[in-house]
């Protein structure tokens, strides 16, 4: 019961942070690090869709100390992910298929996961020796209910051990 009471009180202070900021940027760092506080994740990206294009704004990661975009000063080099490839749409990307869909997609493994092309993610985690198991995807809404990006988060920990686990 502690637990979700600690949640509730950290989501109340997550909605006061968000209603006073007026920097656009670090209010996008907040929903990132707000989301990955509550779902214990250990990494978080945000996109934003323009002109049906997924660029990131806000990559943070914990275990490998990266904070990208936003506030950060560190400039994010990744390349936008297109809605489209050859004319149709691309639901080869997580992302892409979560804006296309507007469903939140939930991955326990990303490495034993069919469905979706996982080479970046691959290849991330090749130079960098990290992991990724656990993917949590959700599409941003605007008031009108518009997609207006995504959230990603990245392997969930367990509160006690710290070890990953499904989000």
């Amino acid at each position: 019961m502690s637990e979700l009471l600690e949640r509730i009180e950290r989501l109340n202070e997550i909605g006061i942070a968000l209603s006073a900021e007026s920097n656009t940027r670090r209010l996008l760092e907040l929903i990132v690090m707000g989301a990955k506080s509550l779902t214990r994740a250990d990494g978080g990206s945000l996109y934003l869709l323009k002109q049906n294009m997924l660029s990131f704004e806000i990559i943070s990661n914990d275990t490998l100390d990266i904070q990208m975009g936003g506030t950060s000063g560190n400039e994010i080099t990744f390349p936008p992910i297109s809605l489209f490839k050859d004319g149709k749409e691309n639901h080869a990307n997580v992302v892409s298929h979560c804006v296309l869909t507007g469903e939140t997609i939930n991955i326990s493994d990303a490495y034993h996961e069919d469905g979706f092309d996982f080479t970046g993610t691959r290849y991330f985690d090749s130079n960098t020796g990290y992991r990724t198991r656990s993917i949590l995807t959700f599409p941003l809404k605007d008031h009108e209910k518009e997609t207006i990006g995504v959230l990603q988060l990245i392997n969930a920990r367990d509160f006690e051990s710290g070890e990953s686990h499904q989000l």
